[in-house]
């Protein structure tokens, strides 16, 4: 299948100095302890599926703890998609705009980004203080809803971040500022 790519040109890779080295370090760290969260839930998964169909005895609450972990673990990605600009794009459109118009537009939805992730952050933290005042708990495994969901918050801080950074980067390029 072919594929429309934009020219090497645009693809901004720029050198990472002081505190964006220092985020994108904290970004891939993030992630790699998304990928081995990934790997346990896998892990007990097998171990449950072994144990349900040899000895009759799943791990009890496994479905609880995969749902719990799959979020987790897939919310630490995104920070790291972001700040090396890996999301998802449809460039089919916009293969005919100058490096700068492109950069310009990847501004604009780096910003958007960063204001939704902001939101998303701090709806997450009330969530988490409300489900803690309320006590709520998983239906099985009677875990503290606010145990899992308090380890979303860092992801979606950590998303925001790197939104930024790939704002300034972008706003940086649409002006023609060489990095």
């Amino acid at each position: 299948m072919a594929e429309l790519l934009p020219d090497d040109d645009s693809v901004v890779k720029p050198e990472r100095k002081g505190l964006a080295r220092h985020l994108d370090h904290v970004v891939t760290w993030w992630a790699l302890s998304g990928g081995f969260v990934f790997m346990a839930l896998v892990a007990m998964s097998i171990v449950s599926i072994v144990g349900r169909k040899l000895f009759s005895a799943p791990i009890e609450g496994d479905m609880e703890l995969l749902m719990m972990g799959a979020a987790v673990g897939s919310a630490a990605f995104l920070p790291a998609c972001e700040m090396h600009d890996h999301h998802i794009k449809v460039d089919a459109l916009t293969t005919w705009m100058s490096v700068r118009s492109r950069a310009a537009l990847d501004a604009m939805a780096h910003a958007l980004l960063m204001l939704a992730s902001g939101v998303i952050t701090w709806r997450t933290a009330l969530y988490t203080i409300e489900c803690h005042e309320n006590t709520e708990v998983s239906a099985l495994l009677l875990i503290p809803l606010w145990q899992p969901v308090i380890l979303l918050v860092p992801s979606f801080a950590l998303l925001a971040a790197a939104a930024l950074y790939r704002l300034l980067v972008s706003a940086q390029q649409a002006r023609g500022v060489t990095a």
